[in-house]
């Protein structure tokens, strides 16, 4: 049983040191491998290469659920709720904006928005937001932070800054958020 989690577990780490990521006939393949290989009762073959399968699934539906490259720095009106807890720092104030919705266009599920000069944001809170949006990007700095690996692991589809909003509801229940205003 240990060594069958193990190559589960190495089938899903092994993504990591492909140089790019399978298509969608690759993937195919793999998990046509996967399911013979169970057929044939070689279950630790069959668990390693449908970890890999899984791992690039997952990766296929990050890389899909980010800003179209035709909204990249356009401003777009959109609605949304704040979750997480907001960083207010100063005069700017940094938040995570869920189910964001625009009549237009499709957006992403979960956006990283700056706020600079605006009013204070509570976790909960639904908005009208006019922001202008990014792709995620960031340089590959070998002694600092992968910016845009790191949103890509938060499922976070596009950073963005407000322009202008306005509070459509208040928070309700954001517990966490009014502990830490105590």
């Amino acid at each position: 049983m240990r060594t069958a989690m193990l190559a589960l577990a190495v089938g899903l780490v092994t993504l990591r040191f492909l140089p790019v990521l399978p298509g969608p006939w690759a993937l195919a393949a793999l998990l046509a491998l996967g399911v013979t290989l169970l057929a044939r009762r070689w279950v630790r073959p069959a668990l390693l290469v449908l970890g890999l399968a899984w791992a690039c699934v997952q990766a296929h539906w990050a890389l899909d659920d980010r800003l179209s490259h035709s909204l990249d720095g356009q401003t777009v009106w959109l609605e949304g709720r704040v979750t997480g807890l907001p960083d207010n720092q100063g005069s700017s104030v940094r938040f995570e904006l869920a189910d964001a919705q625009s009549r237009r266009h499709d957006l992403p599920r979960q956006l990283r928005l700056s706020w600079f000069n605006g009013p204070v944001v509570n976790s909960g809170e639904r908005w009208r937001l006019a922001v202008t949006l990014k792709r995620p990007r960031g340089l590959v700095n070998p002694a600092g932070l992968d910016a845009e690996a790191w949103l890509l692991a938060r499922g976070i589809g596009a950073t963005g800054s407000v322009k202008d909003g306005q509070l459509l509801a208040p928070a309700q229940g954001a517990w966490r958020d009014a502990l830490r205003q105590r």
